[in-house]
């Protein structure tokens, strides 16, 4: 029983702190106007976030190693949920994106004690699990995403919406938190940092994990300036892009660990792979209502399914520290979301929104060779 009471708890908490990020999606066209910025300045914004991740990243092992993932996940929870009650009264870009730093740091030390925590159970039970829980935070995301777009139908306040959320929400997230276990972080090797010489595998997971970030990440800064400004909605229709990803990102989560164990690792990445290409053409190609929610869901099935394979893969990497590893392939996303975000406004500034989906095409054409070459890497 308690087993499946931590499960569920640890299910909990990436539920929970996407939903949030289901807010920051939505609402991205608000903060825009807010802080009277353009394309590229919320790019920065976004860059600022992940740069404050990937410090908090670099030593957010040594830190759990100190304490626990669980002193971890308390502190960053209370931390996180705080710091969205001043977001409604920042005036300028240079503020936001201070505030934005200071999430990074707080998400980026959250990120890497839910997933350790995470791949300790996933071994602690000797199955397939990480799909399953990432499921939950792209779950997390699509409810955020359609309540904050009711909320954004409704004429709802940003800081109302804030207030609701955190109102509601941190109570919860404390209480979850605290039926954790006492987590006992297993010891395997002296490579505690990431500063060593990594085997093949951890260049190729931190790989793919980049590439997939681009898509993840396009959706939840850009879904909602695609469809308002290129598909041309408003109200509720601006949340179908994120609300038709996460779908399919959900079910493909679910469903992930499942057919993992039935077609093997390297099938089932090529499936995703094959599937997010088809999709970025369609989101670059074509400009109607239809085509827009077609194609973010199938990206949403593309896209499912990769990141939680490199941290299940990265978890169990033989002569590395479980936490090393995944901080590695978290450090692989979040410098992606430290660069990409910036490059992409101003594509999309020159180019229209629209344009920002061909580069990755172009970036995921490149990287499925490496993925048929590494098929050993995924028996």
């Amino acid at each position: 029983m308690k087993i499946i009471n931590d499960i569920l708890a640890t299910r909990l908490l990436f539920f929970i702190m996407a939903f949030f990020v289901g807010l920051w999606t939505i609402r991205i066209p608000t903060i825009k106007d807010q802080i009277n910025t353009d394309y590229f300045g919320i790019g920065l914004v976004m860059a600022t976030f992940a740069i404050g991740s990937i410090i908090a990243m670099i030593f957010a092992n040594k830190f759990i190693k100190m304490s626990s993932c669980r002193t971890i996940l308390f502190y960053t929870s209370i931390l996180q949920n705080l710091l969205w009650l001043p977001t409604p009264f920042i005036p300028s870009l240079q503020i936001f994106m201070i505030i934005s730093f200071m999430f990074g740091l707080c998400f980026g030390s959250f990120e890497i004690s839910c997933n350790l925590y995470a791949s300790n159970l996933e071994k602690r039970e000797k199955k397939s699990m990480m799909s399953g829980f990432h499921a939950f935070w792209s779950l997390g995301v699509l409810l955020g995403s359609i309540v904050t777009s009711l909320f954004l139908e409704w004429n709802i306040s940003l800081l109302n919406n804030i207030l609701v959320y955190v109102i509601i929400l941190l109570p919860i997230n404390i209480f979850i938190v605290l039926r954790l276990e006492s987590d006992k972080i297993e010891n395997r090797s002296n490579k505690h940092s990431i500063f060593f010489i990594w085997p093949l595998i951890i260049f190729v997971l931190a790989l793919i994990s980049m590439v997939n970030a681009l898509t993840e990440g396009s959706v939840d800064s850009w879904g909602a300036l695609y469809m308002r400004d290129y598909i041309k909605v408003d109200g509720f229709l601006i949340g179908l892009a994120t609300v038709s990803f996460n779908i399919f990102m959900v079910i493909g989560r679910l469903s992930g660990d499942w057919i993992r164990d039935k077609i093997g690792v390297y099938n089932l990445l090529t499936i995703l792979f094959l599937t997010s290409i088809i999709s970025l053409y369609i989101l670059f190609t074509y400009d109607g209502v239809i085509t827009a929610i077609f194609g973010f869901a199938l990206l949403g099935i593309g896209s499912s399914a990769i990141i939680p394979i490199a941290y299940s893969l990265a978890g169990k990497v033989e002569g590395i520290d479980s936490g090393a590893a995944i901080a590695i392939v978290s450090i692989a996303v979040y410098g992606t979301f430290m660069g990409a975000p910036a490059t992409l406004g101003i594509v999309a500034n020159n180019y229209g929104v629209n344009s920002i989906f061909f580069p990755m095409l172009i970036i995921f054409l490149f990287v499925l060779p490496i993925i048929f070459a590494s098929k050993k890497y995924f028996k």
